[in-house]
């Protein structure tokens, strides 16, 4: 990446997307995220989406 994004931006992002992966190979730090979220209790998770949705909301990109 060429910007420096904390975690719960890459999650975002990687959550975010429309697009389908398939396709396209994930990068060793996109496998590392998704393991390290689907190892979340579902609590968690439900928890991360409101935290990015609520980043997206007050980012100005």
């Amino acid at each position: 990446m060429a910007k420096s994004y904390g975690v719960a931006g890459v999650v975002a992002s990687f959550l975010s997307r429309r697009m389908p992966l398939r396709g396209r190979r994930l990068s060793s730090d996109e496998v590392e995220l998704l393991a390290q979220y689907r190892a979340l209790t579902e609590n968690d998770q439900v928890a991360m989406r409101y935290l990015i949705g609520a980043m997206k909301s007050v980012s100005r990109f």
